[in-house]
C-alpha cells in the first residue's frame, strides 16, 4: 500500500469514527422543524433499553373488575390472565422490552401491576403514561349521546394503524383502523350514513365525529388522523408513531377486564439512584486503562489498536440499540465487558505474535503477516464459543440471563470484524509509513527466539 493511499484511508476512517462517536454518545435537537415539530436525536447509548436494576422504572397499579355483571365468574381467572398478557404485548410493541406484569388481591378486590423499565427521561415517562394511562372503554354511536351507542369494546375484533398515500394531494395520511366482529350489526346500525361518534370513556374522540356516506358493510373503519394547528400557527400532521400510540390506547380500552388506575409512580433503580451513571463511569475508566496499557506496551501500534477498539465500541452500541429484542441489565453490562476483553485480548495476541516473529529475525511486515495468520483460527474459535453460549442463554427464562446472552451473542461478530478484518487493514496502512523502525512499536532485537 502506498503512503498516499494510506494517508487518504486514515483520514477517511478518522472522519467515519468521529461521526460514529457523535452518533454513539451525543444527543441533540435538530435546528429545523418537520411539520411544526422539533425532533431530538437520541444517541446509540441513549436508545439501548436498560433493565430496572440499573434504570428507573414506572409502575401502574390498576383495580381489575369484570366489565359487566353478566360475564360468567368462572371465566374470571382466564380473563385476568388474558388482560395481563395483552398489557405486556401493548407496552412491548412500543419498544419497552423490560416489562413485568403481576397481580395481587386485597380483600375482595384484585389488582394488576405493570412495571416498565428503562425510564431514562421525562419524555420516556410521559410516553408510557400516554401509552397506558387510565384505560377508557371505546363505544360507537350515531348521535352525540353516548347512551345511544350501538357497539362497544366487546364488538371490536382488532385495532391497528398505518399510512396511506393520497396521489391527488401528494400527501401521506396516517390512520387508525378498527375492525368489528359482526359486520351485519354495524351495517344495520349505520344504514343510510350520517355522522359516527366514537367515545373513549365519556370523552368524544376524533374531533366532532366522522362523516360516513353510507352504511359500513365490511365491518371495517379507517380513520384518518387530521392535521391540527400549532401555537405558532404552523400545521402539525400526526406521524405514524402517533397513530400507533393512539391505536394502543384504544387497545388498552378493549381489554377483557375493566381497569381503573389507582396508582402510578416512578421507581428508583433497584441498584440505587444513578447506578447506570456509576456503571458508565466504571466502564469508561476500564476502557481508558486498556488504552493506556496498549499505548505504553506497543507505542504507535498501540495507538492503532486503540483506534480499532473505538470502532468496536461504536459498532457494538449501534447493534445493541438496533435489535428490538435487546435489553441490557447488570448481567448484560458484564457481557459487554467480556466481549470487549476478548477483542482486546485478540489484538494483544496479534501484536505479541508479531513481536515474537520479529525477534526471530523476520522483517516487520512479514512478522505481522505471520502473526495475523496464526491468530485467525484462535480468534474465530473463541468468538464462536461466545456466540454459541449467548445463543443458549437467549432461551433461558430469566431476563437477566437473556440480557447477558444478547451481549455475548451479538458482540463477538463485531469483535471478529474489528480484530481480524479492520485491524488487518489498519496494520497495512501503518506499515506504509513505517515498516523498518520497530522501536516505534516497542519491538527490540536481542530477546529469546520465538
Amino acid at each position: 500500500m502506498t503512503k498516499k493511499r494510506s494517508r487518504f484511508l486514515f483520514a477517511l476512517f478518522t472522519i467515519i469514527l468521529v461521526v460514529l462517536l457523535v452518533a454513539t454518545f451525543v444527543n441533540f435537537t435538530y435546528p429545523f422543524s418537520i411539520n411544526g415539530r422539533y425532533y431530538t436525536y437520541s444517541s446509540f447509548v441513549s436508545n439501548i433499553k436498560l433493565g430496572e436494576d440499573i434504570s428507573d422504572s414506572y409502575r401502574f397499579v390498576y383495580r381489575a373488575e369484570l366489565p359487566d355483571s353478566n360475564t360468567a365468574s368462572s371465566n374470571y381467572d382466564e380473563l385476568k390472565q388474558s388482560t395481563m398478557n395483552s398489557l405486556a404485548d401493548i407496552v412491548s410493541s412500543e419498544g419497552y422490552r423490560d416489562v413485568t406484569v403481576s397481580q395481587y388481591s386485597q380483600g375482595e378486590e384484585d389488582y394488576i401491576v405493570v412495571t416498565v423499565g428503562n425510564i431514562l427521561t421525562i419524555d420516556d415517562e410521559n410516553s408510557i403514561k400516554n401509552l397506558i394511562g387510565n384505560p377508557a372503554t371505546i363505544s360507537f354511536s350515531m348521535s352525540e349521546n353516548i347512551e345511544d351507542s350501538f357497539a362497544g369494546a366487546q364488538d371490536v375484533a382488532n385495532v391497528g394503524s398505518g399510512s396511506q398515500y393520497d396521489s391527488s394531494t401528494g400527501e401521506t395520511y396516517n390512520y387508525i383502523s378498527i375492525e368489528f366482529k359482526d359486520a351485519n350489526k354495524i351495517a344495520e346500525a349505520t344504514e343510510g350514513g350520517g355522522t359516527l361518534y366514537i367515545f373513549l370513556g365519556d370523552s368524544l374522540a376524533f374531533g366532532n365525529g366522522i362523516t360516513i356516506e353510507s352504511a359500513i358493510t365490511n365491518g371495517y373503519i379507517a380513520i384518518n388522523l387530521g392535521s391540527s394547528e400549532n401555537a405558532d400557527g404552523s400545521t402539525y400532521n400526526p406521524t405514524l408513531e402517533d397513530a400507533k400510540t393512539y391505536a394502543n390506547q384504544i387497545r388498552v380500552g378493549l381489554l377483557p377486564l375493566s381497569l381503573t388506575q389507582v396508582d402510578g409512580a416512578s421507581i428508583t433503580a433497584s441498584y440505587g439512584v444513578g447506578s447506570d451513571l456509576l456503571l458508565y463511569i466504571a466502564i469508561i475508566i476500564f476502557v481508558i486503562a486498556t488504552f493506556v496499557y496498549l499505548i505504553v506496551k506497543y507505542k504507535e501500534m498501540g495507538l492503532v489498536a486503540c483506534f480499532n477498539l473505538l470502532f468496536f465500541i461504536t459498532l457494538s452500541m449501534f447493534l445493541l440499540q438496533s435489535i428490538p429484542y435487546v435489553h441490557i441489565n447488570f448481567a448484560g453490562i458484564i457481557g459487554i465487558v467480556l466481549a470487549y476483553i476478548v477483542t482486546v485480548e485478540s489484538l494483544i495476541s496479534i501484536l505479541e505474535r508479531a513481536k515474537a516473529h520479529y525477534l526471530n529475525d523476520n522483517k516487520l511486515y512479514i512478522a505481522f503477516r505471520l502473526a495475523q495468520k496464526e491468530s485467525l483460527a484462535r480468534t474465530f474459535m473463541i468468538n464462536l464459543l461466545f456466540v454459541v453460549a449467548g445463543f443458549i442463554c437467549l432461551f433461558m427464562p430469566s431476563m437477566g440471563i437473556q440480557s447477558f446472552g444478547w451481549a455475548i451473542f451479538v458482540l463477538p461478530f463485531v469483535g471478529v470484524l474489528c480484530s481480524l478484518a479492520i485491524m488487518r487493514l489498519f496494520i497495512k496502512m501503518y506499515l506504509a509509513f513505517n515498516n523498518t523502525d520497530a522501536k516505534k512499536l516497542n519491538f527490540h532485537k536481542g530477546g529469546k527466539n520465538a
